[in-house]
C-alpha cells in the first residue's frame, strides 16, 4: 500500500505510518493509518504510484545524509526517554543500520511508497517503523504518534494479536537503532526507523513489553546511573563467559525489587543482608565510598579462591556463595539496585532468576575457568 498523494495537497494533515511485525501476514506487511485531525482521509491504493518521481536528487545529498544523523540523534532522544519510562535500556545509534534505513528511505520517497523493506542486519531482520507526513511535525512530534498508536489500551498481561509501533519502541530486546529520511519537493518526508534485533516477535511480548514505573524510581537506576549498570551487567557477563555460562539479561522487574530494597537498606543504614525470598538468588555489597560496576562484581568474584570445584560449597561461607551465585550457569536474568545513604556509603543489590546455589546442582552449574 502506498502513500499516493502528496500530503501538501490534502485539506486535513494525514500520517501515515508503517511497522514491521513477524506475526503479521506471511509477507510481514501491516500498514496502519493515523490522524491528527478529528475526521480521517481516506488514502486510494488503486494509484500507480510508480507514475512520478517526487524525490530531490541533487548534489547536496551529502547534506542531507549528515541531517539525517542529527535528525535521528533527536528521535531516538524521544524514543529513549519513553524506554526509561518503561524501565527498558536505552537504545544505541548505529552508523550501519542508519547507512540501511537512510537508503530505503531514499527509494520510498523516490517511488512514492509506503511499504516496509525486507532489509537485514547481520543476516537477521531489522524492527521497522515506515512513517510518512509533513515536515511540520518535530521529532517528538512523531515519536509521540507512534507510542500513542498503541499504549492507551495496551493490555500488558497478555500477547496481542496485533503488534504496533508502541511495542517495537519499548521492545526490551531491540538494542541498536537507525533512522534515514528523504525530502520530496512537496515538503513531505518518509522517515524508515530500523530496530535491532527485532521486536514484535509472536510469543515474546510479555517477556518485552512493561508497563510504566515511576518516573523517580526509572530515572534513579535506568537514566542517571546507565554506566552503573552497564559496567556491573558487562563485567558480571564477561566472568561468566570465562566459566563457560550464558551471558544474563537485564530484568526491569528484578531491578526495581533490587532497588527497593537498596533504598530500605539505606533509610535503616543496614550493614547485614537479610532476605527471605528463596525464589531469587541474591548478592548484596557495602562501602562507604561509590565504586565502579567492575569493582563491585570483581568483589563477588573473590569466592572464586575459596571455591573447590571438586566438591559441593560450604553454604555459610558468604563469599563463596558470592562467587557461585554470579556464575551460576541456569541463572538467566538479573536484576540490579544501588543508592547511597545520607552519609554518602553506598549499598548495591543484586537479585538473579533462576536462583543459584542449590544444593545437588553445584557441579553441572559452577564450572572452572576454560
Amino acid at each position: 500500500m502506498g502513500c499516493n498523494y502528496c500530503l501538501s495537497d490534502l485539506k486535513e494533515e494525514e500520517i501515515l505510518s508503517g511497522q514491521n511485525s513477524r506475526d503479521n501476514s506471511p509477507k510481514r506487511k501491516n500498514i496502519n493509518k493515523n490522524t491528527l485531525s478529528k475526521e480521517s482521509i481516506s488514502i486510494s491504493p488503486q494509484r500507480n504510484t510508480k507514475e512520478e518521481s517526487n524525490y530531490i536528487f541533487s548534489s547536496s545529498k551529502n547534506s542531507l545524509n549528515q541531517r539525517s544523523d542529527l535528525f535521528g540523534l533527536e528521535i531516538l532522544d524521544e524514543i529513549n526517554k519513553y524506554r526509561i519510562k518503561h524501565g527498558v535500556e536505552e537504545l544505541i545509534f548505529d552508523k550501519n543500520i542508519t547507512k540501511i534505513s537512510q537508503k530505503y528511505a531514499e527509494k520510498c520517497a523516490r517511488e512514492n511508497e509506503l511499504e516496509l523493506s525486507d532489509n537485514k542486519y547481520k543476516n537477521e531482520d531489522l524492527g521497522e517503523i515506515i512513517f510518512c507526513c509533513k515536515d511540520e511535525l518535530t521529532p517528538k512530534d512523531i515519536v509521540d504518534i507512534w507510542y500513542n498508536q498503541g499504549s492507551e489500551n495496551y493490555n500488558y498481561n497478555k500477547e496481542p494479536e496485533i503488534s504496533n509501533d508502541f511495542t517495537q519502541l519499548i521492545w526490551k530486546n531491540s538494542k541498536l537503532f537507525g533512522l534515514g529520511y528523504a525530502l520530496t519537493k512537496e515538503n513531505k518526508y518518509y522517515i524508515v526507523a530500523n530496530f535491532f534485533p527485532e521486536g514484535n516477535i509472536k510469543g515474546q511480548f510479555l517477556k518485552n513489553v512493561f508497563p510504566k514505573i515511576a518516573n523517580s524510581e526509572a530515572n534513579s537506576f535506568y537514566s542517571i546511573n546507565t554506566k552503573f549498570l552497564e559496567e556491573i551487567l558487562n563485567s558480571h557477563n564477561e566472568l561468566r563467559s570465562k566459566h563457560n555460562s550464558p551471558p544474563l539479561i537485564l530484568n526491569p522487574s528484578l531491578s526495581m525489587l533490587a532497588q527497593e530494597k537498596a533504598e530500605k537498606m539505606a533509610e535503616n543504614k543496614e550493614i547485614k543482608f537479610n532476605e527471605k525470598n528463596k525464589e531469587y538468588g541474591k548478592n548484596y555489597f557495602f562501602s562507604e565510598n561509590n565504586c565502579s560496576g567492575e569493582e563491585v562484581t570483581s568483589f563477588w568474584y573473590k569466592g572464586k579462591n575459596k571455591y573447590n570445584f571438586k566438591k559441593e560449597t560450604n553454604k555459610k561461607d558468604e563469599m563463596i556463595n558470592n562467587f557461585t551465585q554470579l556464575i551460576w550457569k541456569d541463572t538467566k536474568e538479573v536484576g540490579f539496585g544501588f543508592t547511597n545513604d545520607d552519609k554518602g556509603n553506598f549499598y548495591v543489590v543484586a537479585y538473579y532468576f533462576p536462583c543459584g546455589n542449590i544444593k545437588g546442582e553445584y557441579k553441572k552449574n559452577v564450572l572452572p575457568e576454560k
